[in-house]
């Protein structure tokens, strides 16, 4: 399977590499507490969530080679450009690599680049950090006629909506629907966020803008069952 390598964005929506790396990496851990207790010793412990942190070489092309991602611009400042003002504003984008699980929020915290073969084609190394997002949730009862309980969300909960009782989502930067589908439902696959998108006559379920409202129905209204 293919692997696009996917960032959205406020401002350029989803913006795509041209050219798929040859490799990548992602984690997640725990970092690692030693805490002496007395008249027992040092003892190992779990400590908080570790972020991640790494980079991406990639290429940005000058000509519209065959291999390029579809819709890929052959034009290397282009991408330059963008990286480098997500790089020097902060906006929080959504990094995702298509048919895997690496799908987050993050900060790109710099860019690397350089032309070195005379084709005009520019060489990239984009400096990638896991970004949290440190707003308080909001608790809501979003359906006491069905006896539903409160949901923790990062964006706004607006009560009750749809015809079955689907409750309300104000979209958050940063959010995108797999992460929202698995919120709500426990299921992030591309069978719920596409469903998602249907319910809420979205065209890309990849493209998402904050400040819209999306209504989220019960698992059985939201997949036909």
């Amino acid at each position: 399977m293919e692997r696009y390598f996917h960032f959205l964005t406020q401002r350029w929506g989803q913006v795509t590499l041209p050219v798929t790396p040859k490799s990548y990496t992602w984690g997640a851990g725990k970092s690692i507490e030693i805490v002496n207790i007395s008249e027992v010793g040092d003892v190992t412990m779990a400590g908080k969530p570790t972020r991640y942190a790494g980079k991406i070489e990639c290429m940005f092309p000058a000509s519209a080679y065959p291999w390029l991602a579809p819709g890929a611009a052959a034009d290397p400042y282009y991408y330059v450009d963008i990286f480098s003002t997500l790089a020097t504003e902060g906006e929080v984008v959504r990094f995702i690599v298509s048919g895997t699980d690496v799908n987050a929020q993050a900060l790109v915290e710099s860019i690397d680049y350089t032309e070195q073969d005379g084709t005009g084609d520019v060489y990239a190394t984009i400096s990638l950090r896991e970004w949290v997002d440190l707003a308080a949730v909001t608790v809501s009862n979003l359906d006491t006629s069905t006896g539903a309980g409160g949901t923790q969300n990062s964006g706004q909960a607006q009560g009750a909506g749809g015809s079955g009782g689907g409750q309300q989502y104000t979209i958050v930067a940063g959010d995108c629907l797999s992460v929202i589908c698995r919120r709500y439902y426990g299921n992030s696959s591309s069978k719920y966020y596409n469903a998602l998108a249907k319910y809420n006559n979205i065209p890309n379920p990849h493209l998402i803008h904050a400040g819209d409202t999306l209504t989220i129905p019960p698992a059985e209204e939201l997949l036909g069952g």
